[in-house]
């Protein structure tokens, strides 16, 4: 058996098994993995090859990624697949906790992925579940009222819509913890465009007028209408009435019953469709999204900057103090020197346990819920609370559907 990056000899054998496991017609899409990704590079198809044979594969994309406004490195995991006949026999176990190696050696703080089946096979890997928040709104029986005002939506033009879309992306994700940082290649090449990366409407807030205001992407599926992804400028709230008033009436002309979304349920849009729409919000949790600290110290460097921000605006004092995190089998002190510098290091015999779950600790990283959420282990002194609340607040987290690889 060896496991490895594929040679280009055997990536046809790669597309086969990806077929076989996922789709007999996605032929086309697997080699645009491959040929349609300007970042792709060989390495990044991981196989076990047993008598010269492709028995398990899986694909590992390089992306960056925010947790809360910091920005660090990701290998996504995709297309974790054996074929058949070879199942049962550890294949596939064998080529993930190879490919945590070979994410180490390029690189990458966290990985992600996506899963289909029970979690299960993952979380004994040392994977932990993100659950990411949703939203299921249920139109109620009055008619939506729309309003023409509010601004101009048309159907988004790739010619002359992609770049304007481009930068509002930039501009409204540069502080969303979960988002991922989209290079201008990554709007072009085509596996994002089988994702559905590209908006369905895009919107101004004053006829005729240039860039684009804001957007929305959204797919029909029977009666139930998916809002996959949306941005609008801040200081135009309008635009975002404007793009609710048109998703509502395309549902009423289509006799659509159910919006739904995995995006906060905070989120302005949602409220703005509840309410035109005389419907009931509910909250749903989609679990498909796991986690992995590959090096969990320099992770922790990652976020500093930001953690000394945090502590800068809190505007209160903190003593010199340290406390211990651990995740995936990996430990990581953070020390408060009682002035202006932190540090990450090995270890402190001083150094405050916290006593938390790895999943409780992955939601403070990236702010799915403050410190006064979690439920540390042990007794944890008042002033090492006060410096935990200062540095881990709430905030929602959102990974934007068509991301997922």
């Amino acid at each position: 058996m060896e496991i490895r990056a594929a040679h280009e000899s055997e990536l046809a054998q790669a597309v086969e098994l990806s077929c076989l496991a996922f789709n007999p017609d996605g032929h086309e899409r697997y080699w645009q993995y491959v040929h349609g990704d300007s970042s792709y590079r060989p390495s990044q198809t991981r196989v076990v090859v047993v008598n010269e044979q492709v028995v398990s594969t899986l694909r590992v994309w390089e992306r960056r990624i925010r947790i809360g406004t910091s920005i660090v490195t990701m290998g996504g995991i995709g297309g974790v697949c054996t074929h058949p006949k070879y199942r049962g026999v550890g294949y596939a176990s064998a080529l993930m906790r190879d490919t945590i190696g070979h994410l180490r050696t390029i690189g990458c703080d966290i990985g992600m992925l996506f899963t289909i089946i029970p979690n299960d096979f993952y979380h004994q890997l040392g994977w932990t579940t993100f659950p990411l928040q949703g939203f299921h709104i249920a139109r109620g029986e009055a008619k939506a009222v729309f309003n023409g005002n509010l601004g101009q939506v048309v159907t988004f033009d790739l010619e002359s819509h992609l770049d304007s879309v481009a930068r509002l992306y930039d501009r409204c994700n540069a502080v969303q913890s979960g988002s991922l940082v989209r290079t201008r290649a990554y709007w072009d090449m085509q596996p994002s465009r089988i994702r559905e990366v590209l908006p369905t409407v895009v919107a101004y807030r004053d006829r005729g007028a240039a860039p684009t205001d804001g957007y929305l992407n959204y797919c029909l599926d029977g009666e139930t209408a998916e809002v996959r992804e949306v941005a609008y400028r801040h200081e135009k709230p309008t635009v975002l009435d404007a793009l609710a008033s048109h998703l509502l009436r395309v549902c009423e002309e289509g006799d659509i019953r159910d919006i739904s979304g995995t995006f906060s349920p905070s989120h302005p849009l949602v409220a703005r469709l509840a309410n035109k729409c005389n419907g009931a919000v509910k909250q749903s949790q989609d679990s498909a999204m796991m986690l992995y600290a590959v090096n969990f110290q320099v992770l922790l460097r990652r976020l500093g900057l930001e953690w000394q921000s945090r502590l800068a605006e809190a505007g209160e004092k903190f003593p010199a103090l340290a406390v211990k995190f651990a995740l995936n089998g990996q430990q990581a002190v953070l020390r408060f020197d009682g002035d202006e510098t932190l540090q990450i290091v090995n270890d402190d015999a001083d150094a405050v346990e916290l006593g938390i779950t790895e999943d409780e600790l992955w939601k403070l990283l990236f702010g799915e819920f403050g410190w006064e959420q979690a439920n540390p282990g042990s007794s944890i002194p008042p002033e090492t609370v006060a410096f935990l609340t200062a540095l881990f607040p709430k905030r929602d987290v959102i990974f934007w559907a068509p991301d997922r690889y």
